[in-house]
């Protein structure tokens, strides 16, 4: 006789808003940990045409072995997620739980409302055992989850918001030498409370919490600068505190797919087994740089507790599981930036466009009806609905397909290659951090700029090599200076030339402008000519390749930079029009009170007519400012 279905529902009012309850109960993977559930022991996806779901198993207490099919977790953010779990085996046939979160009537002293929890479960005993065992493990789960929340309230109440509730780590924290790297890294110039927050952060927090540390969340969750947090984790590296790794992540579904300790291990090539797909890796995006607790420090190791809690892919606001003939309404949210309708697997895309060039209505009240069918969405892309329009969203495609209504855009959270290799303090602390000979790596966007003295060999005639040597060497003191402090890094000196690297042109266009406005102050006291900088920067892809031993870059960017500096007349910039044009360097350009000329030109070898900027500065003397 089959067991009849337990069901149970929790309801708590937390002091919290809806937000931060969402982002402490979607983290199923750490919620997971902390209230007693157990480590996965094996994963294997298992395909059905459109559809999937993940054959997982663990053991209870770490003896009595459970196998699942756990299908893919169904959410709307900041307000629920659900999941269905089909045992093979062992004391359960089934659960289906999850979270539903609501604005409470109580509010918070700063106005925010707080929050209902609304926690549930329907647990299929599979015999007798399972019956029994439903409330010793599954309901007093649901009290733990509830426990999370009251241990988050008393960390905040306590001025330790920054930390998350936590299980005992069973490796012991070498204090002494913890202590004593600290006091190094905060000896460095590192701001002292940031230095105080990682050690905290690496006493208190979980084995999860201290291996693979993105810097930029840390940073939102300390409230702290995220480049002066960065800046801090190559610090600590340095000396012993934390090792760094690279992941390659996929394209398409942005998860982790493996990584190494050097980017001199990193293979280009990789296959998301999820995907189905190869991929190239791509330093803008796929190669992404995190930080783990040195073993020195503290032996920490990563088990899994989760595999499709909503956070694994927080750039998915909402996805649901849709079989044939079925329908889920789902709210348009509010977001920064463009939305995009995908199916998971075949990634049949459908783009939400602000404006009124796409097809649909903009601004309607009206649900709008989205059919997927054999052929996938009935368009390629449909204007943005006002934030709140429900979208009703149906599957007459034949088969089960999971749908995920995501951002666009790439957040801007991940600590990626191509930011790092530009950064001065990674490029002087890790130089051995290059790729492996005879590799190269895409970057999808680079900012590269090129230097030049102006009629630097008549200048050698007429001081001497001695003395121009040691004034061309201060003048690489001065540039170094004004594009490491615009977030840039030195590439390599070519006789008189410099070579740098930028992650954005906003970054490289102010870096030339500090040079331009203060090259006065280089030339006080000279008694012969003064030196003239010719400067030029273009931005776009180029490949990021070992060059003797050095992270060096090739490529046509490469080249039109090269070409653009020789444009130059010295004292002035020359840009691309298309990095001229961008909001922000128009800003810069604004600012400094810079003169802008167009102009096009021709480059042998290179195909077509470029079109260039040319800046120019006057009335510098008020912009000036120290420089070495």
């Amino acid at each position: 006789m089959a067991l009849p279905t337990q069901k149970y529902k929790l309801e708590r009012v937390f002091p919290l808003p809806r937000r931060q309850v969402w982002e402490l109960l979607s983290q199923t993977d750490h919620l997971n940990r902390v209230i007693g559930l157990f480590p996965l022991r094996s994963r294997q996806y298992r395909f059905q045409g459109s559809s999937f779901y993940q054959e997982l198993s663990a053991k209870i207490a770490g003896v009595v072995p459970i196998r699942w099919e756990e299908h893919p977790f169904q959410w709307i953010r900041d307000r629920n997620y659900s999941v269905v779990r089909e045992y093979a085996g062992g004391p359960l046939k089934r659960f289906v739980g999850g979270i539903e979160l609501e604005d409470a009537e109580e509010r918070l002293p700063d106005g925010t409302q707080s929050t209902l929890v609304r926690l549930f479960a329907e647990f299929t005993p599979a015999n007798p055992l399972g019956l029994a065992a439903i409330p010793m493990v599954g309901v007093r789960s649901m009290h733990s989850t509830m426990n999370y929340l009251e241990t988050t309230v008393r960390l905040q109440r306590r001025g330790q918001a920054h930390l998350l509730p936590q299980v005992r780590s069973s490796s012991p924290v070498n204090a002494v030498e913890l202590d004593s790297l600290i006091s190094r890294l905060t000896a460095t110039g590192e701001n002292s409370e940031l230095t105080g927050l990682l050690q905290d952060h690496l006493i208190r927090s979980g084995d999860d919490e201290v291996v693979d540390m993105k810097p930029y969340l840390l940073a939102a969750r300390w409230k702290s600068d995220r480049e002066a947090t960065l800046r801090m984790f190559l610090h600590a590296t340095k000396l012993g505190i934390t090792n760094l790794s690279w992941h390659l992540i996929c394209p398409n579904c942005r998860v982790s797919k493996g990584g190494a300790a050097a980017l001199s291990g990193i293979d280009p090539r990789f296959h998301c087994d999820f995907c189905g797909i190869d991929y190239e890796a791509n330093f803008d995006r796929y190669v992404e740089l995190c930080f783990s607790v040195h073993p020195n420090v503290r032996r920490a190791f990563k088990e899994v507790y989760c595999v499709g809690g909503p956070m694994i892919t927080p750039h998915i606001l909402v996805q649901a599981v849709l079989p044939h003939g079925a329908e889920a309404c789902v709210p348009y949210p509010a977001a920064p930036g463009p939305l995009r309708l995908r199916t998971l697997r075949t990634n049949r895309i459908m783009r939400f466009v602000r404006g009124s060039a796409a097809g649909g209505a903009a601004g309607t009240d009206a649900a709008q009806e989205l059919v997927y069918g054999t052929g996938g969405w009935p368009q390629g892309e449909l204007a943005e609905p006002a934030p709140g329009t429900l979208l009703r969203l149906v599957n007459r495609s034949g088969e089960t397909i999971c749908v995920a209504l995501e951002q666009a855009d790439w957040d801007n959270d991940t600590v990626t290659a191509a930011k790092v290799t530009a950064m001065h303090e990674f490029r002087s602390m890790f130089s051995s951090e290059v790729l492996a000979p005879g590799r190269q790596v895409g970057i999808e966007s680079v900012t590269l700029l090129f230097s030049d003295l102006l009629e630097s060999t008549a200048f050698y005639e007429r001081v001497g090599d001695a003395q121009a040597y040691g004034q061309v060497r201060r003048h690489f003191d001065f540039m170094q200076h004004w594009v490491q402090l615009n977030r840039g890094a030195l590439v390599k000196t070519i006789g008189d030339a410099v070579m740098a690297v930028f992650e954005y042109p906003e970054n490289a266009v102010k870096a030339a402008l500090d040079i331009q406005t203060n090259i006065g102050r280089l030339n006080e006291g000279r008694q012969d000519k003064p030196l003239t900088v010719k400067l030029g920067l273009y931005h776009g892809p180029a490949i990021a390749v070992n060059s003797n031993g050095t992270l060096d870059y090739f490529g046509r960017t490469v080249n039109l930079a090269a070409r653009t500096q020789s444009m130059s007349r010295g004292g002035d910039i020359m840009i691309s029009r298309e990095s001229a044009e961008r909001p922000g360097v128009r800003g810069l350009i604004d600012e400094y009170g810079a003169a802008s000329e167009w102009l096009t030109a021709e480059f042998k070898g290179i195909e077509g007519r470029i079109e260039l900027a040319r800046l120019t500065l006057t009335g510098t003397e008020g912009r000036r400012q120290a420089c070495p």
